[in-house]
This record gives structure tokens, C-alpha cells and sequence, in this order.
């Protein structure tokens, strides 16, 4: 009679030794059938916690709110920073904590570091991560180990041995926007310690709690170096930028895998108590006391991304002027006249971004590149199929379509300088309202730039009516271009250094951009 119970030779089956191939292929076969499932393996292999139930009631509080000393507390926040503490003591037992991640999680209140001992369990960390921290007891961090000017306080888990904590990474599908917000933002004031990129590689590296607003441009590979102790390291370098600068950001080890859902010209970072290098190339470093928070929620963040979206298109080489977009006959006769400056635009934009700004601007013309924009025969210019024409002519024909084209006056024929007495502000550079939108559209997109103390913006960031080039110059578009080269050259010494007054307007419709409606003597 057979024997109720499998012998161990069952789950074998005996191999016939033709050749080496057929010996290695059965053994593969047979390895599926070593009385084991693959969950169990996999379980066995890649070690995960097990599902926790308190055993006591846990108070949910946020991380401002906490007092050192015993209590049972959960706390929700995001990962700032993590990395694998050095010198932690690994145990020679099967259970004993094989080392530990320092983990800093922020809420909108406040920050602290989370000791995490692990044994066997791989935590699969990531920047921006949204966890939630079970713990019976919180405590004062050293003076030494503070990071962050809120993150004061320290706890120290175990969750593999110790029932009373645990660490768990959250689902974000329904909680994309929590903790987000900035420690110390407010809304519609400037975040305390935000400072441009480029001010940040000149000197503002070496100010406490300093703050960048950074978008991804674009992610570089994960590479393995050996450094000059012998240790290979794994790192990966991420090209940064905004308005005004553009720099490399290294990520080391563990914190590598956080770029796995990073998006070129999407992704915005807020980083706070970075270091700066700029040996070779500027460069951006990430250390123990940095913090790097994942599509911020506060206004600055939207700005900028939406400014990275714009550099992916291309840009229109002489827009069209909205006719009917602006009431030029109000503005003119009303009671109340506004003579703006480039930060009071900037400020008014900021303040009210859908609203339409119509006022007036004194300025004094810097540079005319009325002769050199003739020699290069770019006088006119305007868009057809998507193709720029450039011609010394009112009309032109279009190579893909045959049609003629009516051109307009290139607006970078003017450089203009606008004088101010506003005092520049940390974060503003009216590059806010101009964007220096696409620098790579022609080879003329950089000539032209409007400046004060407060700002600045290209001269290809105006919008020109046809009754305003004709006030400029006194001459129509056919008039401009059949007029002696003689003529040309004495109408640029004439408006060199010109004062004159701009009707201008500004709308969100013009992508950006002053719409000059008129110009007045």
C-alpha cells in the first residue's frame, strides 16, 4: 500500500545523464517543484513587513505639535532627504539590525528625522515619498544631528522586532497634494530665503537656510564610480534651471531611484542648504543637512513650470497685435493715468494674473539696429506655415505655400532701457512677466532688451501696433522700407537716446509679452 504522506523523493525525478544541456534543462524544471510556492519564495527573498495592528490607540498629530518624551503618535509627511547612517552597528544574529536609514520627513508644520533600523526588509525609499511614522516615543535631537531649522526632534524605530512602530509608504493616488506647502510660505509673500540660481553660484550658497526653485530639464543615467578610497558608489546627475541660470544636481546612492518619476520641464524642486561647486561645472550638491521637496505647492512653483513648458515651444517671431484686446481710447481719456515701471507691472501681474494692465511707461531708447537689421535684410518679418520670413520688404512669398505675405516691422529693432526707482527684490527679475522665451527661435532672437534696476526683459517680448512703429518713426511699413539707406542711418542717430512715452498694455492672452499700443512724444 502506497504510504498517505509524500516522501521527500517525490518532488525529484530521477535525470538521465545524455548530455549537459538536458541535465541543466531538467534541473531547471525540476527546481519549480521544490515544494515551495513563489510567493514563498519571493517572500523569503525580498522580506517585507508583515500587516500591523496597534496594539494601543495612536494620536494623530502634526510634526509642530509633538513634545519629546512618551506618547503614542502617528505622523504623516513627506521624505526631504534620506541616506544610510554611517557607523551603524550591524548585529551577528539572523534578527539583528543589519544597519539604518536617517530619514527626514516634513508635514506643513514642521520636520524631524526618523531613525529607521531595518534587518532583513528592504525599504524602497524615494524623495517626495508619502509615509506615515507609528511611535511610542519622540526625543530631543543633538545639536549636531539637526538638519533643518524646524526638524528639532528625533525618533528611533524597529519595526521588525518592535510591535509598538512601524513605517508605512502611503498610496498617493487620492493624496497627491498633501503636505506640500513650504515651511514658512505664505500666500502672496515671498517664501523667506528664496533666492534666484544664479544668486545662489555667486554668493547666496553661503547664506543660512538658503532656498532655490529649480525645474528639471533633464535626467542623466545611473552611473558606478569608484572613489579614491576604493569604494564604488553609484550617483546620477540631473540638469537643473530657471529663469536666470542652469546647473548640474548630483544625487548619490540610495537617493538615486528618486528620479524614476521625474519629468524633464515638469518636475519643479524646491531645495533648501544645498552646497554649490563650480570646479568645472556649476554644480549642486545635495548633503546631510539638504532638504529637496517635490512639486512644491505654492505660486512660485506653478510660475516656473509653466515657464519650462513655454521654452518647449517655439516661439512666434513677430506676433500679431490684438487689435480689440485693449480700450486705447479709455485709457487715454480717463481721469486717472498710471505710469508704470517694470516691477510695478511685475507686481500687478503677480497679484492679479488674469486680469488685464493698461498704463503708460517712460523710457529712453538706448540702441537702434535699424542699419544693421537692413543689412541683414530683416527689416520686416512675420510667419508662414510655421517657416519665419525675414525680408527688407512690406510682403513676401512664402516657400511652402507660394502665397504672398503681408510683413510687419521686426520689433527688435529697438533697445530700450527703462529707468526705475523700485529696489530690486530677491526673486523677481521681471523675468517673471517676460520669460526670455526661447532663445534658440533665430538667429536675431536676442538682440533687443528692455532693463531697469528692477528687471529686465528682450526687446522681442513686444508686441508693436502698426499706428505705434509709424508714431516711432514717422513713416509707414511701405514708407520704412523704400527709404534711402542715407535716410535710415539719419533716422537711427535721430532716436538715439530719444526719451518717449509707451501706452502699454499686458494680458494673459499675450503669452508674456507688452502689447505697445501707442508712443507718445
Amino acid at each position: 500500500m502506497a504510504p498517505s504522506n509524500p516522501s521527500i523523493q517525490s518532488f525529484y525525478h530521477p535525470e538521465a545523464p545524455d548530455n549537459a544541456s538536458k541535465t541543466i534543462q531538467k534541473r531547471q524544471e525540476v527546481s519549480s517543484n521544490d515544494g515551495f510556492t513563489a510567493e514563498e519564495v519571493e517572500s523569503f527573498l525580498k522580506p517585507t513587513l508583515p500587516k500591523w495592528r496597534p496594539q494601543c490607540e495612536y494620536e494623530e498629530m502634526d510634526i509642530e505639535a509633538l513634545i519629546p518624551g512618551p506618547k503614542c503618535v502617528v505622523l504623516m509627511g513627506r521624505i526631504v532627504n534620506f541616506c544610510e547612517q554611517i557607523g551603524a552597528a550591524q548585529g551577528k544574529r539572523p534578527r539583528s539590525a543589519q544597519g539604518c536609514l536617517r530619514v527626514t520627513i516634513k508635514d506643513d508644520t514642521g520636520a524631524f528625522v526618523v531613525k529607521l533600523w531595518y534587518a532583513r526588509v528592504e525599504y524602497n525609499l524615494s524623495l517626495g515619498q508619502l509615509v506615515s511614522v507609528w511611535t511610542p516615543h519622540v526625543s530631543n535631537a543633538e545639536s549636531s544631528s539637526i538638519v533643518l531649522p524646524y526638524s528639532n526632534l528625533v525618533t528611533s524605530i524597529f519595526p521588525e522586532r518592535d510591535s509598538t512602530c512601524y513605517f508605512k509608504i502611503e498610496d498617493e493616488s487620492n493624496n497627491d497634494m498633501l503636505c506640500k506647502m513650504p515651511l514658512g510660505y505664505k500666500e502672496g509673500k515671498q517664501l523667506e530665503g528664496l533666492m534666484t540660481l544664479k544668486s545662489f553660484a555667486e554668493d547666496g550658497c553661503d547664506v543660512i537656510n538658503g532656498k532655490i526653485l529649480v525645474c528639471v530639464k533633464s535626467l542623466g543615467s545611473r552611473k558606478k564610480i569608484t572613489t579614491k578610497k576604493g569604494k564604488q558608489v553609484e550617483k546620477t546627475d540631473i540638469m537643473v534651471f530657471d529663469d536666470t541660470f542652469e546647473a548640474i544636481m548630483t544625487l548619490w546612492e540610495s537617493t538615486c531611484g528618486s528620479t524614476a518619476t521625474w519629468k524633464p520641464s515638469n518636475t519643479i524642486l524646491l531645495i533648501s542648504g544645498a552646497g554649490f561647486k563650480s570646479e568645472q561645472r556649476p554644480s549642486i550638491t545635495i548633503n546631510t543637512g539638504s532638504s529637496v521637496e517635490i512639486d512644491p505647492d505654492m505660486r512660485d512653483a506653478v510660475w516656473l513650470r509653466d515657464f519650462a513648458q513655454k521654452l518647449t515651444k517655439r516661439e512666434h517671431v513677430n506676433q500679431p497685435f490684438p487689435e480689440k484686446l485693449f480700450h486705447v481710447e479709455d485709457a487715454e481719456t480717463a481721469e486717472t493715468r498710471i505710469l508704470f515701471t517694470i516691477a510695478d507691472i511685475d507686481e500687478f501681474v503677480r497679484t492679479a494674473p488674469h486680469e488685464k494692465h493698461i498704463g503708460y511707461l517712460s523710457i529712453t531708447i538706448l540702441e537702434l539696429n535699424i542699419m544693421k537689421f537692413r543689412h541683414l535684410t530683416a527689416l520686416c518679418c512675420d510667419e508662414c506655415c510655421g517657416v519665419p520670413l525675414f525680408a527688407n520688404a512690406s510682403t513676401a512669398k512664402c516657400k511652402q505655400c507660394e502665397n504672398t505675405v503681408s510683413l510687419r516691422i521686426n520689433p527688435r529693432l529697438v533697445r530700450l532701457p527703462l529707468p526705475s526707482c523700485t529696489p530690486p527684490s530677491p526673486q523677481n527679475q521681471l523675468g517673471k512677466l517676460s520669460n526670455h522665451l526661447n532663445s534658440s527661435t533665430t538667429l536675431l532672437s536676442q538682440v533687443g532688451l528692455l532693463t531697469d534696476e528692477t528687471g529686465s526683459l528682450t526687446g522681442s517680448k513686444l508686441v508693436w501696433s502698426p499706428q505705434a512703429w509709424e508714431q516711432l518713426f514717422g513713416w509707414t511699413v511701405d514708407e520704412m522700407t523704400s527709404q534711402a539707406p542715407e535716410k535710415l542711418r539719419y533716422l537711427e542717430h535721430r532716436l538715439l537716446f530719444l526719451r518717449v512715452t509707451l501706452l502699454i498694455g499686458w494680458s494673459e492672452e499675450l503669452e508674456g509679452k507688452l502689447a505697445v499700443c501707442k508712443v507718445l512724444a
